[in-house]
């Protein structure tokens, strides 16, 4: 799921304008998979986007994807209304009978109209032209569908685009981050520190170096980290230790003297307190806290960046923390590209392994489905249809 950011004087009154909008709310154009657009009343709460079931795997599969589905929407508190997108890359043969994947829809409006969510209106989306599901007849709209205009001269999308939004053509995998200039002594530095730590590596040190990074300017942030190669350095060997590498979201996202309290907590042979239950709560999602999105939006950029230098374990680390902080932000189908990314690497890489089964069974934070804690893109206002 994929919380729907606000933004005022947007019209998604039109199927173009909810066309144009999807991209943006997932961060890439969807392909194979069904987008359900989530309505409280006349706002829109929030955007999911689920894998299309393969048919091969027969009805018993399709009944189950109907079923997650539901229980997806009602995840978002309160919702009384969809728009669905099918994406399937086929081309319709013979008009309103023929759309593909209309089996599908036959069985997901009714069974979301019985759980009380109205179906305002289901489309197949094809590369040039799309149609509604619920149009029999050519009094409705004609049997070869409507011509999809050019999205991108669409009103929602230029203000999206103003607004700092970018989706990609592809989902991200973790891939094509160019290698910084200096990364020869950066990874000499890094062999050393390895050799002089020696396995005991001085945590509440490197946390405070990650703090420091968080608490700067970003512009500031980056210098320092791209400039001082011995730093530089120390952040890569914490990501080989994976308390560090676990404790960085929650640094993030509720702040370094929390961060401080759960580090000395689960340093301790036993008897966790009330600390490391609070950091234990916000990695699994269940926490009621609010997360910093402003510093893990931070930390986010920071791991990127450090791709540039980074190998094995730490990229690993790297893609795995990316991968939980789109995970934090709704962003499902990205962030199991992230994990599945790790995977193709390296197989056993436990977190990596852990996420994916997490995911694959529909999980999200509590507070991805809250509207008063998920996290939104910066535009201003609400959108409405």
């Amino acid at each position: 799921m994929t919380t729907t950011p606000s933004a005022s004087g947007f019209s998604l009154v039109s199927p173009e304008e909810v066309l144009a909008y999807i991209p943006h709310a997932l961060g890439f154009y969807p392909r194979n998979a069904v987008v359900l657009l989530i309505m409280q009343g006349q706002g829109l709460a929030a955007t999911l986007r689920v894998d299309l079931p393969r048919p091969e795997n027969g009805t018993d599969q399709a009944t189950r994807w109907v079923a997650q589905l539901v229980h997806l929407v009602h995840k978002v508190p309160a919702p009384t209304a969809v728009f669905a997108a099918i994406y399937t890359g086929t081309t319709p043969t013979q008009g309103h009978g023929s759309l593909p994947k209309h089996e599908l829809v036959d069985r997901l409006a009714p069974a979301l109209v019985r759980s009380g969510v109205h179906v305002r209106d289901a489309w197949y989306v094809g590369d040039k032209r799309w149609h509604s599901y619920f149009c029999a007849s050519d009094d409705c709209c004609p049997a070869e569908g409507f011509d999809l205009p050019d999205l991108a001269l669409t009103e929602t999308h230029l203000r999206m685009v103003i607004a700092g939004s970018a989706p990609e053509a592809e989902i991200w995998d973790g891939s094509g981050v160019c290698a910084w200039s200096n990364k020869a002594a950066i990874r000499e530095n890094t062999e050393i520190l390895c050799k002089e730590y020696a396995g005991r590596l001085p945590r509440e040190s490197l946390m405070r170096d990650w703090a420091e990074l968080l608490a700067a300017d970003p512009a500031v942030a980056e210098h320092k980290m791209r400039s001082e190669e011995v730093f530089c350095a120390s952040l890569l060997v914490s990501l080989q230790d994976r308390m560090l590498r676990d404790i960085l979201p929650y640094l993030a996202g509720r702040g370094a003297v929390r961060a401080a309290g759960a580090l000395q907590e689960v340093n301790r042979p036993s008897d966790f307190g009330t600390a490391a239950s609070d950091f234990s709560g916000f990695l699994l999602g269940t926490s009621n806290c609010t997360p910093d999105w402003d510093r893990l939006d931070h930390l986010w950029y920071l791991c990127r960046d450090l791709l540039g230098v980074a190998e094995g374990q730490e990229e690993s680390a790297l893609l795995c923390l990316l991968g939980w902080i789109n995970w934090a932000k709704g962003k499902g189908s990205s962030a199991l590209r992230l994990f599945t990314s790790v995977l193709e690497k390296d197989p056993e890489y436990r977190l990596a392994q852990l996420m994916v089964k997490l995911l694959e069974t529909g999980e999200m934070p509590s507070w991805v489905a809250d509207p008063q804690r998920a996290w939104r893109l910066r535009l201003e206002g609400r959108l409405s249809a």
